[in-house]
């Protein structure tokens, strides 16, 4: 096992050389730190709406704040609300969605419930 950790060691090299020399700086090597992608998973996402809203109840419940000062925040706007940029979630749609969609493709074009209007006859104008 120990001649394979060797073997390992050295290819891990190399490739760690080959991206140095295509993706890295050129005067330094170095590579550069890459930013977390901003999508999150829908599981994250309610977690942390979960967890944010639990925190509101417990400051609501201590009395740090009042439903006044909620309002007049809602009111003023933060700074910080414009000047960041929406992120939008882009979430998988299932194989069962895109199979009941793929499924009902021609089927749009139903008969409505509704039967036409119709002109009231008089019997007597005939």
């Amino acid at each position: 096992m120990a001649k394979f950790n060797e073997v390992q060691k050295r290819r891990r090299a190399a490739i760690a050389d080959r991206k140095r020399a295509t993706q890295g700086d050129p005067l330094t090597g170095k590579l550069k730190q890459k930013s977390q992608p901003l999508s999150i998973s829908g599981k994250r996402k309610r977690k942390l709406f979960n967890k944010w809203r639990r925190e509101q109840k417990d400051v609501m419940a201590k009395g740090l704040i009042t439903m006044q000062d909620v309002e007049m925040a809602v009111a003023e706007g933060t700074s910080e609300d414009v000047s960041k940029h929406p992120t939008q979630f882009h979430l998988k749609k299932s194989v069962k969605l895109k199979g009941k969609q793929l499924k009902k493709k021609g089927k749009n074009k139903r008969k409505s419930h509704n039967p036409a209007a119709r002109a009231p006859v008089d019997a007597m104008v005939e």
